[in-house]
């Protein structure tokens, strides 16, 4: 039993980022303990080693901030970062410290280990998303752009730097009480798809057809995927619409289940904002097959919330309703239920509260739009915490760490499709070596184009 002294104040934040660490992510039984102190005290409380006296002490930076500069710009870390070296095994930015007497950021003696990176004020920093309530910036959907973020100002969003914190941590409490060990994780793979646009063309109406045709053409000189919809069209017509091009399902279903993997079908009930929303309902009657498809084949039903909803909780809990009366009718059951927002519109003040209220299990929306990585900096699973409510949630985030769209979308990263392939393996071995989750999202009408279709195989064969 790990027993843990710290300051008082923000009891709140000190308790949910103490179990985060210790319970969710270490596995490690502690108990903790306010003292009038002005750092974080540990020691190993077991009874067969209670005859140990070192202690390892931690400095407390963001929770000594005054409650008046709580959630303001002063509270922000200092850029650029300083950096930790860690002889032979780490190496990384400093979120918040405050250098050891002697001016360095680590000393080992007799008594113990003194450490002066903050390590619980960082993790709390990067997994609550505290700089996202406090920075104005926006892009033109209203997302906080991953080039507001520490993360990718200080080139640290490609590592989970939650991750390195934890290990660094674990590591310290282990050269004083070699005895602890931490759970043991799994590496998992969480391949979702944002449901968009089910079909390419069946069952849509002739002038909307035409319309994307002329896009393809114009716009994206894609001659060919022009000629797909118009022969997905006439296949609707003669009310055969498994034969549109888009239906790119079994091709996903089959791929994961050789990986021995379930996938995630994030679904569209409502359209809040009209078009953007897509043109499908869940009353439609393919839509309902290819909800009990899914289901027969042992993969995961999700919502996906239209582009309105993410801030608010009616328009969130009437479409869960949609899809949970859809599902009953079908007679689908799933322990859980979770998604992802449409378009990765997330506001940290809002959307998890609301997925809370709406009786949502989790949410995998924690990415940028327009750069890959980690955006909470981890690649495990956990419960989140809200800042304005200050108060833990029982809804859990399940990061996402790459988005197809996010590396190939002309607006975003805009790499080639080798590029792409190699930077999402790269990714996936970071999850790994951690035993991670790595969590991609492809959408269904992503696989449309074979390149697109080669890459998406050769990248499921390869995580």
């Amino acid at each position: 039993m790990i027993h843990l002294y710290h300051p008082p104040g923000y009891l709140a934040e000190r308790h949910y980022v103490y179990d985060v660490i210790f319970t969710e992510f270490l596995g490690i039984a502690y108990q903790s303990f306010e003292e009038h102190r002005t750092n974080i005290r540990i020691v190993c409380g077991d009874t067969q080693h209670s005859n140990d006296s070192r202690e390892l002490t931690l400095c407390d930076v963001l929770m000594q901030v005054p409650e008046g500069d709580w959630l303001q710009a002063k509270s922000l870390p200092s850029i650029p970062l300083e950096q930790f070296a860690f002889p032979n095994q780490y190496e990384f930015p400093i979120i918040y410290g405050k250098r050891l007497d002697e001016g360095s950021y680590y000393k080992e003696s007799d008594a113990g280990i003194d450490v002066g990176v903050d390590v619980f004020g960082s993790i709390f920093f990067m997994l609550s998303r505290y700089e996202e309530l406090v920075k104005p910036d926006r892009d033109a959907r209203e997302r906080f752009p991953a080039a507001a973020s520490l993360a990718f100002q200080e080139k640290f969003l490609e590592r989970p730097i939650v991750n390195e914190y934890v290990d660094f941590f674990f590591t310290c409490m282990q050269q004083l009480w070699p005895h602890l060990t931490k759970k043991k994780r799994d590496y998992r793979i969480c391949l979702s798809h944002d449901v968009d646009v089910p079909l390419l063309a069946a069952g849509r109406p002739l002038g909307i057809v035409m319309k994307n045709a002329a896009g393809d053409i114009i716009r994206r000189r894609e001659a060919s995927i022009a000629m797909k919809r118009f022969r997905s069209y006439y296949q609707g017509l003669l009310g055969n619409y498994d034969s549109d091009d888009g239906n790119t399902f079994n091709f996903i279903m089959d791929l994961s289940e050789r990986k021995g993997i379930q996938s995630a079908f994030y679904f569209i009930t409502s359209h809040s904002a009209g078009a953007i929303d897509g043109d499908y309902s869940m009353q439609d009657q393919w839509i309902r097959h290819l909800l009990r498809h899914i289901h027969k084949r042992g993969h995961e039903i999700g919502l996906h919330p239209s582009y309105n909803s993410y801030d608010n909780v009616e328009i969130l809990s009437r479409e869960l309703a949609i899809l949970h009366t859809a599902c009953d009718e079908e007679g689908i059951d799933q322990e859980l239920w979770g998604g992802r927002q449409h378009y990765l519109r997330f506001d940290i003040a809002q959307t998890w509260r609301a997925w809370e209220e709406a009786g949502l299990h989790y949410d995998s929306t924690l990415s940028y739009a327009d750069h890959i990585g980690f955006r909470s900096g981890v690649c495990y699973e956990y419960p989140v915490f809200d800042l304005q409510q200050r108060k833990k949630l029982q809804l859990r985030e399940r990061p996402l760490i790459v988005m197809e769209q996010t590396l190939l979308h002309k607006d975003y990263m805009r790499v080639s499709v080798e590029t792409a392939y190699h930077k999402i393996i790269q990714m996936s071995k970071i999850c790994k070596s951690l035993n991670g989750d790595f969590t991609l999202l492809w959408h269904n009408d992503q696989l449309i184009e074979p390149a697109h279709r080669d890459l998406y195989k050769n990248v499921v064969e390869g995580i």
